[in-house]
């Protein structure tokens, strides 16, 4: 008897072969009980507290020897961290599911026809918050079919197809999951929404005049408000967008809505991924320290003693920064939380946050490091102060609460029912109205979208000059103009908002004692009619007041004063 002779090659095809035999569905997957994966997180928590305790061990030892050791250690416990949070992940078509059925027998029962689109189904959530979206998710939807998409007649009538469509998108991204759930019905007519916030008593008149379209699909978000055309669904508690919103921001996350009347409503939903270890900014007022979710984190801001003076703005009884060219409403996190100040600082640490669609500044007296921090949820008792959504042990031990973002803006009034935004305009507007008729107004850009206004009384003329033209003249910048020599003034270096010159030029030309004054700017854009509000200018200074343009509040250019500051200091 002869045996067959397989060569190498061969022999290695007959095991591969017999190995795909050999794999099956149930070797790639095992079931995990739930219970087992909410212990094990709860000990990656730990290990985490314990890799940041080591950490500062070894930071505060400066010992080189175990330095690799350290890193090492945290290496490993980031994967591990990772690994874990990756397994408790599960696709949020396990919340879609049940849509498609339910979009089917409400639209059967409203006589209207309509399809439901997904996309992006295998995007992961933590296995915590896949149960805590579905009653919101459901209740957008639900929304959309009753107040959102029109009947089949309707829709012909406005040459839409009879059939309406709901799409429902999802995506990760930077740590948090984006759904947009859109429909392409009718929208909200937004003058319809501001006479019914202000017959309503929810905001004034003049709050409504000033309420842009943006902010006017927003009303929607405010209690008890609707503009409900059916009568199949009685509002009840938890069917409202109001409710709706309540649910997402009580999981960490923020609902937004953009509406295209006649065409589309969409609302956007961001979620974090997970609630159980986060990376947070430790900030602290005196002996106390608090955790700042990072993910509500847009940026740090150190203001030394010298600028305090020409860059905080007090309106109405606040303060605001200004953040280029924008008005960054303020809040001191002492006054917040009702804690005396332990020094009085010459400076100013302001951390800006991103609360929904609104940013403020949370000024904090000490800004330290970032740490991953496990969080902790509160008892009861606590829980009703919501400005802290959680407690973490510190790598020294130490326990210190997280700050509720969204809290701390509600608990500030920025946002709520009483717009702060719209009282700064409604109180400048009035202020407006006690001075002096409106006049014409040139609106400038001075780099990074940083507004101001210049009289047009004192424009004589508006230039586009080229770079290569210009000379020194000493240490003053000139140009040859029109027979004469113009002195030029950059007027964004005046304002510490300097820009790169560019080769053409802006030029407003002002005369000064019969002579040409070039005033260099970005861009010119605007000329508005507006009345000047004095009641904020300091003698003898650069700004003449402010004025109301598009909504926004913009500082006006005292050009005389300005020239005059100039000059002084090159005679000295």
């Amino acid at each position: 008897m002869t045996a067959d002779i397989v060569d190498a090659d061969e022999l290695r095809d007959i095991i591969k072969n017999q190995s795909k035999k050999d794999e099956s569905p149930e070797s790639a997957n095992i079931r995990v009980n739930v219970e087992l994966l909410d212990s094990l997180m709860n000990l990656v928590g730990e290990v985490v507290l314990a890799r940041n305790q080591f950490s500062r061990i070894i930071n505060e030892s400066n010992d080189s020897s175990i330095l690799g050791t350290s890193q090492s250690l945290s290496r490993v416990a980031t994967g591990l961290q990772e690994t874990v949070m990756k397994a408790r992940m599960q696709p949020i078509k396990n919340v879609w599911g049940k849509l498609p059925r339910m979009v089917r027998d409400l639209s059967m029962n409203c006589g209207n026809k309509i399809r439901l689109e997904m996309e992006g189904q295998e995007s992961g959530l933590d296995k915590s918050l896949i149960t805590a979206i579905q009653d919101p998710l459901m209740n957008i939807i639900r929304n959309s079919i009753i107040h959102g998409i029109e009947t089949p007649e309707e829709r012909r009538e406005i040459g839409k197809p009879e059939e309406g469509v709901i799409q429902l998108r999802a995506k990760n991204q930077n740590g948090q999951i984006h759904i947009e759930v859109q429909d392409d019905g009718r929208g909200i007519n937004f003058e319809e929404a501001r006479s019914q916030a202000v017959n309503d008593k929810r905001i004034t008149r003049e709050q409504g005049e000033s309420l842009s379209d943006r902010d006017c699909g927003k009303l929607l978000f405010m209690k008890g408000f609707s503009l409900t055309r059916h009568s199949l669904m009685k509002p009840t508690k938890g069917n409202g967008l109001s409710d709706t919103r309540a649910l997402i921001e009580k999981i960490g996350g923020a609902l937004d809505i953009e509406v295209h009347p006649e065409i589309s409503t969409t609302l956007k939903i961001k979620i974090p991924l997970t609630l159980a270890i986060i990376p947070a900014l430790i900030v602290s007022n005196g002996p106390n320290r608090f955790a700042i979710p990072q993910v509500n984190i847009k940026e740090l801001i150190w203001l030394e003693e010298g600028q305090l003076l020409n860059q905080i703005e007090e309106i109405t009884g606040s303060q605001f920064y200004r953040l280029r060219g924008n008005l960054l409403p303020l809040v001191h996190l002492n006054n917040i939380l009702g804690i005396e100040p332990v020094e009085d600082r010459p400076d100013l640490n302001i951390v800006v946050l991103q609360a929904d669609e609104c940013q403020i500044g949370l000024v904090v007296e000490q800004i330290h490091n970032t740490e991953e921090v496990v969080v902790k949820s509160l008892e009861n008792l606590v829980k009703d102060l919501n400005v802290f959504s959680g407690a973490t042990i510190l790598g020294d031990g130490k326990i210190v609460l997280i700050l509720d973002v969204m809290g701390l803006t509600k608990s500030a009034m920025i946002i709520s029912d009483k717009n702060s935004k719209s009282e700064l305009i409604e109180s400048v507007s009035k202020s407006q109205a006690d001075d002096e008729a409106e006049e014409s107004m040139l609106i400038v850009n001075l780099g990074n979208d940083h507004k101001m206004a210049i009289r047009l009384a004192d424009v004589a003329r508006l230039e586009e000059l080229s770079r290569s033209d210009i000379e020194l003249s000493g240490d003053v910048q000139v140009i040859q103009y029109r027979d004469e020599i113009m002195s030029l003034i950059n007027i964004p270096e005046q304002f510490n908002k300097p820009f790169q010159v560019p080769e053409k030029i802006k030029v407003v030309v002002y005369i000064h004692e019969g002579k040409s004054i070039g005033l260099i700017v970005e861009n010119i854009l605007d000329i508005v009619q507006s009345a000047i509000d004095k009641k904020r200018q300091i003698k003898g200074s650069s700004l003449m007041g402010t004025i109301i343009t598009n909504n926004s509040v913009v500082d006006t250019i005292h050009v005389e004063n300005l020239i005059k500051k100039i000059f002084t200091s090159r005679k000295d």
